[in-house]
C-alpha cells in the first residue's frame, strides 16, 4: 500500500513539510493558585529527583510488585518485576515524562484540584485530582510528595469514574537533589509541538517508514501504527482494554490496493482512539 497516498494531516506534517513543521509556543499562563502550583511541580519533578523504590501496581484484579530505579541524569528507569520469577532480570525503560512546557495546554483541558493527601512510603503528600473537561481523555488522581512534588501514588479513572489502574510506592529512597544548574533545561517558557490532531493532542514524534506516530496531550500518550491489512483479515474494528491501556485496531478497505490496518495503543478512551483512526483517510477508501 502506498502510504504517501494517504490524505492525513499527520502524514502531511511529517512527510510533506520541512523540519520546521513543529510549532513552538510561548507559555502564556502562570500558576495562580495552589492546585495549579501542584500541577506545575508534578510536571517538573522528574528533572531533579532520582530515586529507588518498590511500588505496587494493580489493574483488573492483578497485582505486581516492581522495583524501580529512576535516574534524573539519564532520564531512564531500571525495572525489576518482583513477582514474575525468582530472580527477575532488569529492564531499562525510558518513559515519556511529563513536560513543564505543556502546563498551559493542560489547563485548557484538565481542571486541577488539590487537597491534603495521605502518608505514603513514610512521606506526606498532596492529593492532586486532574479532571478532564471533555470525554477525550482519562482522569487522574495523583498523590504528590509535599516537599519535592514527586508522584508517589496515582489512580487512573475513565470518563464514568471507574478505576482502571493504580500504583503506589511501598518504599522509596531519594538520591541527591539535582540543582537547577545541573538539571536538564526546563522548557516552561516554550515547547516544541507538532500538528494538533485532536483538541489538545499534538504529534510528538513520527516516522514515515514504517508509519508510526506518537501523540500526546501532555499527560496521556498514544502511538498510532499504519500497516497493510493482513491477507484474509476482513475490514472492521476491535478494541481491548487492559487497565488504562487501550489497544484499538481498524481495518480499512482501499480500492485497487491492499487494505490498511490502523492500530492505536495508549492511555486514551475508546472515543479518542476512534477519532485518531478517523483522521487517517486513504484517498480511494472503499465505501
Amino acid at each position: 500500500m502506498r502510504l504517501c497516498g494517504v490524505t492525513w494531516l499527520l502524514l502531511t506534517a511529517l512527510c510533506c513539510s520541512t523540519p520546521g513543521w513543529s510549532q513552538s509556543t510561548q507559555a502564556a499562563c502562570v500558576a495562580s493558585n495552589e492546585s495549579e502550583k501542584a500541577l506545575l511541580g508534578l510536571l517538573d519533578a522528574h528533572r531533579r529527583v532520582s530515586f529507588r523504590g518498590a511500588l505496587l501496581y494493580e489493574r483488573e484484579g492483578s497485582r505486581q510488585f516492581i522495583d524501580v530505579d529512576w535516574s534524573a541524569d539519564s532520564g531512564e528507569a531500571r525495572l525489576r518485576r518482583l513477582n514474575r520469577i525468582e530472580d527477575p532480570s532488569t529492564e531499562t525503560w525510558a518513559p515519556p515524562v511529563f513536560t513543564a512546557g505543556r502546563f498551559c495546554d493542560l489547563l485548557e483541558f484538565y481542571i486541577p484540584r488539590v487537597e491534603q493527601g495521605r502518608v505514603i512510603a513514610g512521606r506526606t503528600t498532596q492529593r492532586l485530582a486532574l479532571q478532564p473537561k471533555d470525554t477525550l481523555r482519562l482522569g487522574y488522581i495523583v498523590e504528590v510528595d509535599s516537599e519535592i512534588a514527586l508522584p508517589l501514588a496515582m489512580v487512573t479513572v475513565d470518563p464514568d469514574g471507574k478505576v482502571l489502574e493504580r500504583y503506589e510506592f511501598a518504599s522509596i529512597v531519594l538520591g541527591p537533589a539535582v540543582t537547577e544548574s545541573e538539571a536538564a533545561p526546563r522548557d516552561a517558557t516554550g515547547v516544541v509541538r507538532g500538528k494538533n490532531v485532536l483538541p489538545g493532542f499534538y504529534v510528538m514524534d513520527g516516522h514515515a517508514t514504517p508509519a508510526t506516530f506518537v501523540v500526546s496531550d501532555g499527560l496521556a500518550t498514544a502511538s498510532i501504527f499504519l500497516e497493510p491489512l493482513p491477507s484474509g483479515v476482513a475490514p472492521g474494528e476491535a478494541g481491548v482494554l487492559k487497565g488504562a491501556t487501550l489497544t484499538y485496531t481498524r481495518g480499512v478497505p482501499v480500492v485497487g490496493q491492499t487494505g490498511m490496518l490502523i492500530s492505536v495503543l495508549g492511555e486514551v478512551p475508546l472515543v479518542t482512539a476512534r477519532l485518531l483512526a478517523d483522521a487517517i483517510r486513504p484517498m480511494n477508501e472503499a465505501p
